[in-house]
């Protein structure tokens, strides 16, 4: 036994550096199978902390790292307006959009695309679906090639031409069964006619999360009309604009570029443009600006934990170490050089490093499968996040540094022991050793606590914020409150007077639901995908404000019962009638907000409003 535990402790004679450290690791797996109880602890403390990171990781490879899935992503840009309220990513218009496209000198392609959702009928149940209508150049822009047929050229465009249509991947094989025919065949939207050209690869995915957005990746995409002329809608703000910066141009010229143009349009349309600018956001910005910083800082935190983990693992190996002094010293007195009992113990440590690695990657399946269930659709989607050869090699990085970590400390200190005082059964300079070990271990302590109280103090705060927002009263009551989104074929449904009987006939029959107790409708649920229109206004008897300063605000169309459906109190003045749904009697409710600020000191009951987008006022 002690010929084999010397041999495999020590160089052999003629042996070489890949025998040696085969005979370290054979040593190392024996010494942890000695000490199950010991092992079983370290590995599942480690496995914890390197499975946490694990999981964050997968989710900032996938979102900040790793290169978007468009070619030269990096040249991509969104262009936005600026109100003069200071609101970013403002849609724009269809005249700006010209004179963006026009004017600018910065970008090799540019497009224009607005979101809606529109109903898929007559190939099986109707389907609300998320469609994007864009102009021509948009599938240039982004860098898509077609997996089946085309996608859009300049003759799809223009009065007459007949409605085409590009299919998802994900909606070609869920509603179409992936049919290879499929290009040429027709389908009706809203109740108009449109003729499949293509089907997009499934790698595609084309989702800006902005206002006006409808909330979900788009799975169709048509041509957007662009009318000019007398009756065209070139002053409404509801485009959003991608472009492909030409060879060599940043974004920062590109955004001075654009506020350039657009400083020229409101001198030259100031009752549009005054005080409005631009601004250019690359895409990966677009895409996870908004939650950059918090994953670098769940990163963080998860880093902290792994430290935490590794002084824990560090003290039970000081602990284990008390015990091995006696081995130690032995092995140094035949003749076992410093460097060599510590590689030896930092290989003892590696392999425990990487059994937690092997632990950890089943506990980061689990947390990467609890983050894509939990996580906000609206705010990002993680589907695409997963273990791939980025995350193993980086697991595998960690794995090895933690190892180096917790193992170094021990190893180090254990190695300088005193031969004479060790093999010793006891005396004062077995207490001194034992000292220092001692002293050692209260570091490691107290580096654990430390960062330990920083992790509780941050998610204190976290929870705090977390309970506070939960309390934010969002002016309804959601108790009890059942939603449906309802929309109408165009095609059939294109006046007033159908769609008002409609919606008329619907309601009378759900309230007549023996558990329904009231029902209401309004045009755009709140805090419902960011959907919704605005508009500026005058308050009649004030004087003009200047081109651009003009007060404005959200608006929706609601129906007598919506306010009293949501737990929403009247505090003044009178309800909507249901006469005022089937007839213009050009009446509006606001609410406390703009009154308190439009009419501090007066009475806002009777005023008269000029609401830009309506004719008459109000």
């Amino acid at each position: 036994n002690i010929n084999r535990a010397l041999d495999e402790a020590y160089d052999v004679k003629g042996g070489g550096l890949f025998e040696t450290v085969m005979q370290d690791v054979r040593y190392g797996a024996r010494m942890l199978a000695k000490h199950k109880a010991f092992t079983a602890i370290a590995v599942i403390t480690l496995a914890l902390g390197i499975g946490a990171n694990t999981a964050i990781f997968s989710v900032v490879n996938e979102l900040l790292l790793r290169p978007l899935a468009y070619r030269d992503a990096e040249r991509i840009v969104m262009l936005w307006e600026v109100t003069p309220q200071g609101r970013h990513q403002n849609t724009t218009s269809r005249a700006n959009y010209r004179a963006w496209r026009d004017q600018s000198s910065s970008f090799e392609q540019i497009a224009a695309f607005s979101d809606q959702r529109w109903n898929l009928t007559g190939t099986g149940e109707p389907e609300e679906l998320s469609v994007q209508f864009a102009t021509p150049d948009f599938f240039k822009v982004l860098g898509v090639e077609p997996m089946l047929g085309r996608t859009f050229t300049a003759d799809d465009d223009g009065p007459g031409k007949p409605d085409v249509a590009v299919l998802s991947y994900s909606l070609w094989q869920r509603r179409f069964g992936g049919q290879a025919n499929i290009v040429g065949q027709p389908i009706t939207l809203n109740g108009y006619k449109f003729t499949i050209i293509g089907v997009i690869p499934p790698t595609f995915q084309f989702h800006i999360k902005h206002r006006s957005g409808t909330g979900r990746p788009a799975e169709l995409w048509s041509i957007l009309p662009m009318p000019v002329g007398p009756g065209a809608n070139d002053r409404g703000r509801f485009l959003s604009v991608v472009a492909r910066l030409k060879s060599g141009v940043s974004a920062a010229q590109a955004g001075s570029e654009l506020k350039t143009i657009h400083a020229r349009l409101s001198d030259e349309v100031p009752e549009f443009n005054k005080n409005y600018t631009a601004e250019v956001l690359p895409l990966r910005e677009q895409f996870f600006g908004n939650v950059r910083r918090p994953l670098w800082l769940m990163l963080g935190a998860v880093g902290f934990v792994l430290l935490i983990a590794c002084a824990n693992v560090a003290n039970l190996l000081l602990s284990l170490a008390t015990s091995r002094e006696k081995e130690i010293a032995l092995r140094a007195a035949l003749g076992a050089r410093r460097v060599r009992i510590t590689r030896q113990l930092l290989t003892e440590s590696l392999l425990l490093a990487l059994l937690g690695s092997v632990l950890g990657l089943g506990f980061a399946w689990i947390g990467i499968k609890a983050l894509v269930a939990i996580s906000p659709r609206d705010l990002v989607s993680l589907s695409s996040v997963g273990l791939n050869v980025s995350v193993l090699l980086w697991t595998l990085g960690i794995s090895v540094l933690t190892g180096i970590i917790f193992g170094l400390a021990p190893a180090l200190h254990i190695s300088r022991l005193n031969l004479n005082d060790s093999l010793k059964e006891g005396g004062k300079s077995e207490s001194a050793q034992a000292s220092g070990s001692r002293r050692l271990r209260s570091a490691l302590v107290v580096s654990e606590i430390a960062l330990a109280v920083v992790l509780l103090a941050s998610a204190g705060l976290l929870i705090k914020s977390f309970l506070r927002l939960q309390q934010v009263d969002r002016g309804f009551s959601t108790d009890n409150i059942l939603t449906m989104v309802v929309r109408l074929p165009d095609a059939k449904y294109h006046d007033d007077p159908p769609v008002i009987a409609f919606f008329g006939q619907a309601l009378e029959r759900i309230r007549s639901l023996p558990t329904v107790r009231s029902a209401g409708m309004i045009n755009f649920l709140p805090l419902y995908g960011g959907l919704g229109s605005g508009t500026g206004f005058k308050i009649e008897g004030r004087p003009e404000p200047p081109p651009g300063q003009g007060p404005s605000c959200d608006v929706r169309a609601v129906d007598a019962g919506y306010f009293q459906t949501m737990g929403i109190p009247l505090l003044r003045g009178r309800n909507f009638s249901d006469l005022e749904l089937r007839e213009k009697r050009h009446v509006v409710l606001i609410n406390e907000a703009l009154a308190r600020q439009h009419f501090p000191n007066e009475d806002p009951i009777g005023k008269r409003l000029d609401v830009a987008m309506f004719d008459e006022p109000f």
